[in-house]
């Protein structure tokens, strides 16, 4: 009896060595069958709705749906061909597909067949077809309620649920013009993707900033030979200063001035283009390149009286004045009547000393002896090399907490703190003698060293 247990075992562990060695079968549901079946578990999976709204980038007439399709019963030699067909489903008008023919080869028992969705003639129009195993071919149908998909086709936009809060503001109200650009400007169909963070449950700010003025600089690059449809916000300066020249900057630069960021901020808040879309359109108008025209001097008024502001601000900072160019300088132009903002030092509000020194040389404060002052000094130093606020070349110690000379140099003579005053004070006092006796303005008389 012992050794027949042994016996029966050993053949046991033959069998299954012969086994593991054969072929994997698929799972036959039927030996005798002769049919195919789409491979999916689940009853949603025979029901599929394709939005071409997901599908922007490089516009496709058609988009793939691949679908799993697997045969039933023992596998054949030869190589069989299995028939897929498409009908309307009631209620709906009829999606367009295209399905190329379905070759199974020798021992092949499953296949991914591609099926080309083609756009839909209408837009937030649901379309529909059903798409089914014919039988009529080399293979049959193999299960009951597995040979049958609808599939649903549209073109429907929608706002991203991920677009508000960082997203409503640096980006705007979304609207369809607006997403259809960013995914075409990004390269990317989920662009908003990207601007949010779903672990952390949050909006990717500086990514949303940097995409605004990427996108906003793309689109008035160049003049366009279409209307811009994407209103993007130009955002304050205060907010990103990022942008770059737009296409019309420089048919106003005589007004204007040289471009900077923030200029273009306030120029387009002044002529009331909040966002790309407007400030556009208003260019491409003969009323709106009247009304440019017409505020470029108004706004180069401002600018300069608030690169005076800056100035007058910026004075304790301790900030070197040959930065001010970078920062916030404004070139003037000696035709144009500014109105004035009383430097600082001049000013003194502190009781630093500096008041003192600056009425020495020019005496009490007026606005149009202050204008005549710049304009002799641009004259002598170049409209594009002038800072105003060199002539009053005061700087703030902030270790000492007192007033000490700006050591940056100036002017032709490239003449540095008290030297660049008193060489001001030269130069002005000298347009002073020269003026209408009724016309000079009261500058005191200096022996200069």
């Amino acid at each position: 009896m012992k050794k027949n247990i042994l016996h029966i075992a050993s053949l046991l562990l033959l069998i299954l060595a012969f086994s593991s060695c054969e072929k994997r079968e698929p799972d036959l549901f039927d030996e005798g069958a002769n049919g195919a079946y789409f491979d999916y578990e689940h009853a949603a999976d025979f029901s599929q709705t394709i939005n071409f709204a997901d599908h922007i980038v490089g516009a496709p007439d058609t988009v793939p749906v691949i679908l799993k399709v697997k045969l039933l019963g023992y596998l054949y030699d030869e190589a069989r061909t299995l028939t897929i067909k498409t009908q309307g489903i009631e209620g709906y008008p009829l999606a367009h597909v295209a399905i190329d023919e379905v070759v199974f080869a020798n021992k092949e028992y499953e296949k991914l067949v591609e099926v080309k969705v083609e756009r839909p003639a209408q837009e937030d129009t649901l379309y529909a077809v059903c798409i089914y195993l014919d039988g009529s071919g080399d293979i049959g149908t193999g299960i009951a309620g597995k040979d049958i998909i609808n599939l649903y086709v549209t073109e429907k936009y929608s706002k991203p649920d991920v677009w508000y809060s960082h997203m409503e503001t640096y980006l705007g109200g979304w609207n369809k013009e607006k997403h259809l650009y960013l995914a075409k400007y990004t390269g990317d169909d989920l662009f908003y993707n990207n601007l949010y963070d779903k672990e952390l449950d949050m909006h990717l700010f500086d990514s949303i900033i940097s995409l605004n003025v990427s996108a906003v600089n793309a689109l008035l690059a160049n003049e366009p030979t279409y209307t811009i449809t994407a209103d993007l916000p130009i955002l304050k300066e205060t907010d990103y200063p990022a942008y770059t020249e737009p296409y019309f900057w420089h048919l106003y630069e005589e007004y204007l001035g040289a471009f900077r960021a923030d200029k273009f901020c306030r120029f387009t808040t002044l002529l009331g283009g909040s966002n790309t879309r407007d400030i556009a359109a208003l260019y491409a108008s003969e009323a709106g390149i009247q009304k440019m025209i017409e505020e470029t001097e108004n706004f180069h008024k401002s600018d300069v009286l608030n690169m005076l502001n800056e100035y007058y601000s910026y004075a304790l900072t301790g900030m070197p004045i040959a930065e001010y160019k970078v920062l916030c300088w404004v070139e003037m132009n000696n035709n144009v009547n500014y109105t004035m903002r009383i430097p600082y030092w001049w000013e003194d509000p502190q009781a630093l000393g500096t008041a003192d020194i600056v009425k020495q040389y020019f005496g009490e404060y007026e606005a149009e002896k202050y204008q005549f002052m710049l304009k002799t000094m641009m004259k002598e130093d170049g409209e594009t090399n002038f800072i105003a606020a060199s002539i009053l070349p005061f700087a703030y110690d902030l270790e000492q907490g007192r007033y000490t000379w700006d050591q940056s140099p100036f002017g032709v003579k490239q003449l540095a703190g008290e030297e660049r005053l008193k060489e001001c004070y030269r130069i002005i006092k000298a347009a002073n003698n020269k003026r209408p006796s009724l016309k000079q303005f009261d500058i005191p008389d200096v022996v200069l060293d």
